[in-house]
């Protein structure tokens, strides 16, 4: 089903259109067969550590920020969920486990429907962070709860009295971050639990970056983990999640982009593909950093250290972008900024603003975007004499493509490929540069049986006819990533 051009698509067609004409294009937009996309999904973009009660652990003494204002601007910048950190943070202790157990619940389930009621006015999705639930096998070990009584304390949180489960609003629950090898046979056991009591419910995990290895991941490989996951919990839940920080500080230059970013994004998005077909498909979710800490991650530099990150998840098909963090506090004790939001004070940091324009920006074109998959991945190295390690460590880059005759960068530049569900192709393009550095890439792509192009950039879509080289050059500014449906 074809639909009109809005007034906005073309006027920028005719201006596109001129100018090829003044370059002796063969082709105008009325010959292109542009095809209209739909979707009742949307990317999620999650707050990892959302707008908090006052005085969240007792001595932190920051405001209120669970109110309609702040809830507000959460989904002014696009965001679709919360992921609570802070909430459910004072109780009191008890030296009867089970009582312990009762009483973090209770304080859970009073912040939690502070956060639902506002969440709910904005269609926005939370999930409950009750400290019992919460790094499940940890939390029972130090009460000295045996996985025998597992399902006692299961049916204790998430029984007929829980008054969050039922909400409107309610998403899930968070349920581990980044466990060890060892730690998933007990998630699977903490995640079957779950569903027997909340099926409706989404319990969250999030598994260690690539970079992570030896004692903190339990001894095993890489590898050896994520097939683990796979194997054991991703049918399941039906997503895998992890969290690379890319940024690094760097002594003398100000910035590092750490090598294995992309093996990463490429590991995760091959896995998925691998489920894709069976009947039970796993989607990619990614986190994306917004804060330098003490651990030796740098600040934001620009909303192109956004960009950046994000256009690099959406061109390996994350389905969800999650922050780390939305709302935190610049600690005088630590090397660290704040986030979005400092709730502290209740005030918002320009990086806000950025992931307002960002967020939205891919909403903007989302329901063309969920209807592909992603498929494989090249890449143009612009000095011959320099490897981009990151490059060098993808591990299934392809040569070539059927729809694409050379492409090159001024700068490194990644595209990768996709298919939706009638075989038409798009491509992501962006530019692969640490975008501290403000590096402009001048991209020259030739296609092959293509009349025109449909793209999106910054969220705007336009339509370019092409000429009869079949040859597309164009700027990708810092962090830029571009969404393109070659059309014949």
């Amino acid at each position: 089903m074809k639909k009109r051009l809005s007034a906005v698509a073309c006027i920028m067609v005719l201006i596109i259109c001129a100018s090829c004409s003044l370059m002796g294009c063969k082709y105008n937009v009325n010959r292109l067969d542009v095809p209209t996309y739909t979707s009742e999904e949307r990317v999620d973009f999650t707050a990892y550590s959302g707008p908090t009660v006052e005085n969240w652990s007792g001595a932190s003494k920051n405001v209120n920020t669970i109110t309609e204002y702040h809830y507000g601007k959460l989904a002014e910048a696009g965001f679709t969920k919360v992921l609570a950190l802070h909430e459910g943070g004072k109780y009191a202790g008890n030296p009867d486990p089970f009582v312990a157990v009762a009483n973090k619940s209770r304080r859970a389930t009073e912040d939690a429907l502070r956060a639902l009621e506002q969440a709910e006015k904005f269609g926005i999705k939370y999930y409950v962070r009750d400290w019992n639930f919460y790094g499940f096998c940890r939390e029972m070990e130090n009460l000295g709860i045996s996985p025998e009584q597992y399902e006692t304390v299961i049916e204790q949180i998430f029984g007929e009295d829980n008054q969050y489960i039922n909400h409107p609003a309610y998403g899930g629950n968070f349920a581990f971050d980044e466990p060890s090898i060892a730690e998933l046979e007990t998630i699977k056991t903490q995640v079957e639990l779950y569903k027997k009591y909340v099926p409706h419910g989404e319990p969250m995990i999030n598994l260690f970056p690539a970079y992570v290895s030896g004692v903190a991941m339990g001894n095993g490989t890489y590898g050896e983990y994520v097939s683990r996951y796979f194997e054991d919990i991703a049918p399941m839940v039906g997503y895998v999640s992890y969290d690379f920080y890319p940024f690094k500080k760097e002594k003398y230059t100000g910035s590092n982009l750490k090598t294995l970013y992309l093996f990463n994004l490429e590991l995760m998005a091959t896995k998925c593909k691998e489920t894709r077909n069976t009947e039970t498909p796993v989607e990619l979710r990614t986190f994306i950093q917004t804060v330098g800490d003490f651990t030796g991650l740098r600040s934001m530099s620009s909303i192109a250290d956004f960009r950046f990150q994000i256009y690099c998840a959406l061109a390996y098909g994350s389905r969800e972008i999650i922050y780390y963090t939305y709302a935190g506090k610049n600690d005088d004790t630590e090397d660290q900024d704040w986030a979005l939001l400092n709730y502290v004070t209740g005030e918002y940091n320009w990086t806000y603003d950025c992931a307002k324009t960002v967020n939205n920006e891919v909403h903007a074109f989302e329901e063309v975007y969920l209807n592909f998959d992603w498929e494989g991945t090249m890449y143009y190295n612009s000095d011959p004499m320099v490897d981009n390690q990151n490059f060098a460590n993808l591990v299934h880059a392809s040569d070539s493509h059927p729809r694409i005759k050379s492409f090159e960068g001024t700068q490194d530049t990644l595209m990768t490929y996709y298919k939706d569900k009638g075989g038409n192709d798009a491509f992501m393009i962006v530019n692969m540069t640490d975008p501290y550095y403000q590096l402009d890439d001048k991209v020259t792509v030739k296609f092959k049986d293509a009349k025109g192009l449909l793209m999106y950039r910054n969220g705007q879509k336009i339509i370019v006819p092409l000429g009869w080289d079949k040859t597309y050059t164009f700027n990708l500014y810092p962090g830029e990533g571009r969404f393109v449906i070659p059309l014949k």
